[in-house]
């Protein structure tokens, strides 16, 4: 999801002076106040205890500590994932890689491995596997899937004509990366380098399977104890102001975003670079990180399948599938309802409403599934009809996965020419027509593509599920959680296995290598 400073414009109106359509502002308005339940809740609870039990809560030696613990972890990932992400990116892309679309394949694959899952397959080869270096290791490998997949698409974007031009006026292939291709990628790789903080802000499976003190662990361990519930908020809220502090770094370093191709002509793609006998060295080096990511989960859980294959019980095994899809696919669809109007607002209304949204949509997201699984079970409890529900449930999984999907129908509607808004004007529609008539239908693969993503995420979601789930409601997530939790890894493991084929399925229609790259 991208962000763009703006100048300070009336709601009702973009920086252009163009009227944003009432019923679009409207559902915005909605749909941010729904997304801000869990935040109003952490307010609520945090200041139920006073100034100064606050205080006391945030001068912990703990709390600094795991202030640190967590801060280092963020970094430390995103940098990795960077490395990681843009460099297979750049050699799938750019390169006479062998089977690049193979190695395409295998790098999006570990989206449909979750952290917790990895986490555990990685454990059971090494029982010791374990602290600060093994987190960093399981979310890089999580995580550097979303810089690949971002940085893949912002190199398609990049016209060859321009980095030519620049070869032609006598800069050399590093200066044409930094002053042509660099400034074009920032904003979509940017983005995603955020999110995959966020992601680790957010994580609790892995880093409760390692033992390392983040903030999700905490928090989920004060409100486990009842009675600590206002300090946990407290620490919640510290995890709020450290994304938005990301937000608004993000924001500034990134800058102006640059236009990779002005209208409506077809973008030729780059020649690929000729490796020459290095190609089997960068064979290598992605085969050694898809082992790391796909292969060793994939090997452990089979094998651990097969020795526990006689006492499998399939029939609960095929129920918390139905229920993970049946769960995440409701989530999914309320999702992209809610981003819908967000989405349009951010492309094409740029104004103040939508840079408070887009803000308002990521802190959300960096939000910890706990915090706003005990948000939705606080306010379930008092809505006796909803607690314990599905749809409450599926909700949980809209306001979590809002900003995937808010990020992916941006792109998308971002993409569509707005030279056809002017069209579509010009023939006497007014905003809200051009909308449902024109941008909607253009950008709909890519609002496929966003709810493929939220669906994918949704499958995997594990706090806010255990917390919220109706009774008796086993997904595959929480049967794994159930049984890992009381060491019986060999039973956990026909659940993992299927949860990533089930959540293969969504990934490969992501990375879609047969349409990835045109000749």
């Amino acid at each position: 999801m991208t962000l763009t400073r703006t100048p300070a414009t009336p709601s009702g109106k973009t920086a252009g002076g163009i009227a944003v359509p009432r019923v679009l502002r409207l559902s915005a308005v909605l749909v941010l106040m729904l997304a801000s339940i869990p935040l109003g809740y952490l307010v609520i609870r945090a200041s139920g205890g006073g100034f100064d039990a606050a205080a006391a809560v945030l001068l912990r030696e703990k709390t600094i500590n795991m202030v640190f613990t967590t801060v280092a972890l963020a970094i430390l990932v995103a940098l990795f994932s960077s490395l990681l992400g843009i460099s297979s990116a750049w050699l799938i892309q750019r390169t006479n890689l062998p089977v690049s679309k193979l190695f395409l394949v295998l790098g999006t694959l570990t989206l449909a491995v979750p952290s917790y899952v990895s986490t555990y397959a990685w454990i059971a080869l090494i029982p010791n596997f374990a602290g600060f270096w093994a987190a960093v290791f399981i979310l890089t490998l999580t995580t550097s899937p979303y810089v690949l997949l971002a940085s893949l698409a912002a190199l398609r974007r990049i016209d060859a004509t321009q980095e030519e031009s620049a070869r032609a006026l006598g800069l050399n292939s590093v200066a044409v990366a930094k002053r042509v291709i660099w400034p074009q990628a920032r904003p979509t790789v940017s983005a995603s380098v955020l999110l995959a903080m966020l992601y680790v802000l957010s994580d609790f499976g892995a880093v409760s399977l390692l033992r390392v003190d983040t903030f999700t662990r905490v928090v989920h361990t004060m409100y486990k104890a009842a009675y600590d519930r206002s300090a946990a908020a407290v620490v919640a809220i510290i995890l709020v102001l450290l994304a938005a502090i990301l937000i608004y770094t993000e924001q500034r370093a990134r800058g102006k975003a640059v236009a990779a191709k002005s209208g409506l002509g077809s973008i030729r793609l780059a020649p690929k670079v000729d490796l020459g006998w290095k190609k089997y060295l960068a064979a290598s080096y992605l085969l050694a990180i898809a082992t790391a990511s796909i292969g060793v989960p994939i090997y452990v859980l089979v094998t651990r399948f097969i020795s526990v294959s006689a006492d499998i019980n399939f029939s609960d095994l095929i129920t918390a599938a139905i229920s993970t899809l049946s769960a995440a696919f409701t989530g999914a669809l309320m999702a992209m309802a809610f981003a819908i109007p967000l989405g349009i607002l951010a492309a094409r209304f740029r104004s103040k409403l939508s840079s408070w949204a887009e803000i308002g949509i990521l802190l959300t997201h960096a939000l910890p599934g706990v915090v706003i699984g005990l948000a939705l079970v606080a306010l379930g409890s008092n809505l006796g009809f909803l607690y314990q529900t599905l749809p409450l449930l599926a909700f949980s999984y809209a306001v979590l996965f809002l900003a995937k999907a808010v990020g992916s129908i941006r792109n998308s509607f971002a993409r569509v020419p707005k030279v056809y808004d002017d069209i579509s004007r010009s023939l006497g529609y007014t905003s809200w027509q051009t909308i449902r008539k024109v941008t909607i239908p253009i950008a709909a693969p890519g609002v496929i593509t966003g709810f493929l993503l939220v669906l994918l995420t949704a499958m995997k979601e594990l706090p806010a599920t255990l917390m919220l789930r109706p009774t008796g409601f086993d997904t595959l997530a929480t049967e794994i959680w159930t049984k890992t939790a009381i060491s019986q890894y060999g039973q956990a493991a026909p659940y993992a296995l299927l949860l990533v084929l089930v959540a293969a399925i969504p990934t490969y229609l992501l990375s879609r290598p047969d349409r990835a790259q045109p000749e």
